[in-house]
């Protein structure tokens, strides 16, 4: 598609978090919606995203984007016409320390108080879940049998698609090279492809946000972190389907994906500025230590491949939306940790509302972007295992 001059609102990032602010511009209305991708749609991190979903949260209103989102995930199939592969799983939490467990009886409290079903349950009670655990080492496990997992590829597809058929234009190999700001205000802004004068720019550029935020001299706190997921050969020793599974104690997480295991080391690593996430094949010893700790019956197992992404992570590990601070026309919808695919439908709603009726339609200040301007960290890690 060719490069629009004007727009009324542009969408900067093509990943799932970008396609669904779009595709919920568009379905409210607004024309002359225009989302561009320097690569193409969810090629980035949306691409490399685990798939899962979860409502185990250590906050209420991450928990209530959850719940939107798995929702939007059920009926998605009927409501966009792609397949997405949603299905539950289940997430499975191991504890071996007690201070660990202790934080997630309280954050059980306040999921269940939101309708979520999750429980503690015994060692050997994972174990029934998964048989092949080691638990030996364990005091406890926390299991939520409605989360699951659905494919970060087709979401994403389903919402481009849908975007597009309400009007909106989407263009890929488009890079964002200056956004135009006059007197506080902006004007529009220039790709590799050419100029697009419009008054609203939604950053939700995933791991490049921090580079489309000093265009317009925003420092914005999210660094993209590497981390690696390798696959083994078909292994039928370990029945499927098989939760996703967190060992807490070394972050190390697995759940079976057709007859092959998923395995990830749990690795945050800094990558620099270049955005680039090659596999490093040295983290394989470590992700085969883990897994033979937890899971011995892996021995028999060949690594067959893998493949490297990155999570932009924010200093509290919430994601920042919101208007940004002393600009006007600049939105932002980034830092989600992770966390992205999995809330993309609440996110890609809750931002058309704020922009289009001119508030939030719920207390978002967990995600206020001025937060860190005022050194108010709400720092609390919970779960994590996307």
């Amino acid at each position: 598609m060719d490069l629009p001059r004007t727009a009324n609102a542009v969408v900067i990032g093509g990943g799932v978090v970008g396609c669904s602010i779009a595709y919920h511009l568009a379905r409210r209305g607004l024309r002359d919606v225009l989302l561009l991708e320097r690569e193409a749609v969810g090629s980035g991190t949306t691409s490399k995203a685990a798939g899962g979903i979860r409502a185990q949260f250590p906050t209420e209103t991450e928990i209530r984007f959850s719940l939107e989102s798995i929702g939007v995930f059920e009926r998605f199939r009927e409501e966009f016409g792609v397949d997405p592969g949603y299905r539950k799983i289940g997430y499975l939490f191991l504890v071996s320390e007690a201070a660990d467990l202790r934080g997630f009886e309280e954050r059980i409290a306040l999921q269940r108080r939101l309708g979520v079903d999750v429980r503690v349950i015994t060692p050997a009670e994972a174990r029934e879940l998964v048989p092949a655990l080691r638990v030996d080492d364990l005091i406890a496990a926390v299991w939520g049998p409605n989360d699951g997992l659905a494919g970060p590829a087709e979401v994403t597809a389903g919402f481009a698609r849908r975007a597009r058929e309400l009007g909106a234009r989407i263009v890929e190999g488009a890079e964002v090279t200056a956004i135009e700001v006059e007197r506080g205000r902006v004007q529009g802004l220039r790709t590799s492809r050419g100029a697009v004068a419009a008054p609203l720019v939604i950053n939700a550029a995933g791991p490049a946000a921090a580079r489309v935020g000093r265009l317009v001299g925003l420092d914005l706190p999210v660094h993209p972190r590497r981390r690696h997921i390798f696959f083994t050969e078909p292994f039928p020793e370990i029945p499927g389907p098989v939760p996703l599974t967190n060992d807490r104690a070394s972050g190390f997480y697995f759940r079976k994906e057709l007859e092959q295991v998923l395995l990830s080391p749990g690795d945050v690593q800094d990558i620099g500025e270049d955005l680039v996430a090659p596999v490093d094949w040295g983290m394989v010893e470590e992700a085969v230590q883990k897994a033979l700790h937890r899971l011995p019956i892996l021995e028999k197992a060949r690594i067959a491949g893998g493949w490297a992404g990155l999570r932009p992570l924010t200093p509290d590990d919430h994601a920042i939306i919101g208007p940004a601070p002393g600009l006007e026309g600049v939105f932002l919808a980034v830092g989600f940790g992770g966390h992205g695919f999995q809330h993309s439908p609440a996110t890609g709603r809750v931002v058309a509302e704020w922009l289009l009726d001119g508030k939030p339609p719920m207390d978002l200040a967990l995600f206020d972007p001025g937060r860190f301007r005022r050194g108010a960290l709400a720092h609390d890690r919970g779960p994590d295992a996307e």
